[in-house]
């Protein structure tokens, strides 16, 4: 802690100790739902947004409610800023969309039934200690540096993340 009660960001220098890629992930469709497959996968999204765990953001302690976002290939349900940060890390590690903007195919629904936010969390953040701790609410509003390193060390940087890959925990 700074001594203005602010947290200092211990994220930074992480992310250089584990260059992997995420191409151990499933590979995602990219075809464009027509409005019945939409229309059908809405529902399914509306939901798998009310399981516990996944009503709650991945990436900061944000309550989720039906606008909110995801990561479809880390099967992740986010919440708008997050969302914003997911999209700077780019497309080989985080892909977005919004649970009511985007047509929503089969697969990408698939994806999300599969891992969900407790799944994720288990798997992303097997290794994080106590000492160093998730962001905070306030961490999350006010210091948007520290959010920022820790999804990047959290999912670039694969600082907290089991060993094994991401495919074997869904097989």
């Amino acid at each position: 802690l700074r001594a203005s009660g602010r947290r200092v960001c211990t994220y930074d220098g992480l992310l250089a100790q584990k260059p992997r890629t995420m191409s151990q992930m499933p590979s995602m469709s990219n075809y464009k739902a027509d409005a019945k497959e939409a229309d059908r996968n809405r529902k399914r999204l509306m939901a798998l947004i009310k399981r516990p765990g996944n009503n709650r953001c991945a990436d900061c302690p944000a309550r989720l409610a039906q606008n909110a976002w995801a990561s479809v290939n880390l099967g992740s349900f986010i919440c708008f800023q997050c969302s914003g940060i997911h999209r700077n890390l780019g497309v080989h590690i985080s892909k977005v969309r919004s649970l009511n903007l985007d047509s929503w195919n089969d697969d990408w629904v698939a994806q999300m039934e599969r891992w969900g936010n407790a799944r994720a969390a288990a798997y992303w953040e097997a290794r994080l200690g106590p000492q160093e701790g998730r962001p905070s609410l306030e961490d999350s509003t006010e210091q948007n540096d520290v959010h920022k390193a820790f999804i990047r060390a959290k999912y670039e940087g694969r600082r907290w993340a089991a060993a094994a890959q991401p495919a074997e925990w869904i097989a």
